[in-house]
């Protein structure tokens, strides 16, 4: 699947991506009003919606070279971002940056250091401040941690495990992640506010998958995610707060290596959002946003201004609203808005590189959508160097 590896760290990355072209037939464009609605292509919201503005957000020693600097990859209600950066050493660093525009630096006490692939990642906010992700003692190495937002820092792997990756935290204090085994059998978690372990298998079987990977977990502790089984091919699942795991995969889905169905992010309707990569068409791995809805139905849809060429949803707000990132004809990675009357809205950071996509680094990438309608993410420039930003 197409995604930002940000400096090989594909398994470490929890919001996976990728870009499909579904062909099956059931793309299901009537109920999203495809075509029905107006569109934008600038900053500006569409359907009347109030002008939004863009705000870089740049960590201070945040790396300028390639493939460097400042990625968001969560917002809370209230406005609070956070991710990570990269330092010119190719380490890594979290943040969260509060809406009232302070910056604090988040660095696990016991994360290695002064090289690539080393350091601090935060993957997920919730409400009150309280911030999950995962650190890097050493190469080849990660373990989960907890940050609550009076500064109090809590690491921790599941019960007889080692190496694991906390994805997701709700308002409850519930966190979703994955473990991660040098023996290749993966395997999911949920950590309750107590401290107590929930360890999963998507599949119920012992099958030693590559991966499995929550990605959010909603204000009633359900967890939609995706796992990677032997051969290669994504599936997503749905693991219910009791325990009950379904197998989720969209309709035409691919079922080579790197094809199938990855989910991103759930709201509190269990409403479910994400993408469906059915193969390589015209030399390009073409993906389509998809959303599944709590009575399991599945709609699969790209942006009229993709022109059917690859799209992927990544976030979801409680009232419907969708934000993803679509490639048309011009293989240029721009972002889009699906608002919850059908209207699609493309747009693009004004300093996003909108040259040919030689790479797969360039553009534009929303990564949540709070309940304000604030988009958060984070922008390539011409040197490829990462930016974040807020739309709102």
């Amino acid at each position: 699947m197409d995604r930002d590896l940000t400096q090989a760290r594909t398994i470490a990355r929890i919001k996976a991506r990728a870009f499909v072209t579904a062909a099956a037939a059931i793309v299901v464009c009537a109920q999203l009003s495809c075509g029905g609605g107006s569109s934008s292509n600038s900053g500006g919201g569409g359907g009347g919606a109030p002008q939004k503005t863009f705000t870089t957000i740049d960590a201070p020693n945040a790396g300028t070279a390639s493939e460097q600097g400042t990625f968001i990859e969560d917002i809370n209600a209230a406005g609070d971002a956070a991710g990570f950066y990269t330092d010119s050493s190719g380490a890594y660093h979290g943040f969260i940056r509060s809406s009232a525009g302070e910056l604090t630096i988040i660095d696990v006490p016991a994360a290695g250091s002064g090289a690539p692939g080393l350091g601090t990642t935060i993957s997920s906010i919730d409400s009150a401040g309280d911030t999950v992700g995962y650190y890097n003692p050493q190469q080849g190495s990660s373990q989960s941690f907890l940050r609550t937002s009076d500064g109090t820092i809590t690491t921790f792997d599941p019960p007889n495990y080692t190496g694991s990756i906390a994805a997701a935290i709700n308002d409850n204090g519930t966190i979703a992640g994955g473990i991660l085994q040098t023996n290749s059998n993966a395997l999911g978690y949920v950590r309750a506010a107590n401290g107590t372990f929930a360890v999963f298998n998507p599949t119920g079987l012992p099958t030693l998958l590559r991966t499995v990977m929550p990605t959010q977990i909603n204000a009633s502790g359900a967890t939609a995610g995706y796992y990677v089984d032997p051969l290669g091919t994504e599936h997503g699942f749905l693991l219910a707060a009791n325990g009950n795991v379904t197998i989720l995969d969209a309709p035409g889905a691919g079922t080579s290596s790197g094809e199938g169905t990855e989910l991103a992010d759930i709201n509190a309707s269990a409403t479910i959002v994400g993408g469906v990569e059915v193969g390589v068409i015209n030399g390009v791995a073409t993906t389509h946003s998809l959303m599944r809805t709590a009575d399991g139905t599945w709609t699969v849809f790209d942006p009229p201004q993709a022109d059917g060429v690859s799209s992927f949803a990544f976030g979801i707000n409680d009232s419907g609203a969708i934000v993803g990132t679509y490639r048309g004809t011009d293989l240029v990675r721009h972002a889009y808005l699906l608002e919850p009357d059908g209207t699609f809205v493309s747009f693009d950071e004004p300093q996003a590189d909108q040259g040919p996509l030689t790479d797969m680094y360039v553009g534009t990438e929303p990564r949540r959508i709070n309940a304000s309608g604030a988009v958060a993410g984070y922008y390539s420039d011409v040197n490829r160097v990462r930016h974040g930003f807020l739309w709102q």
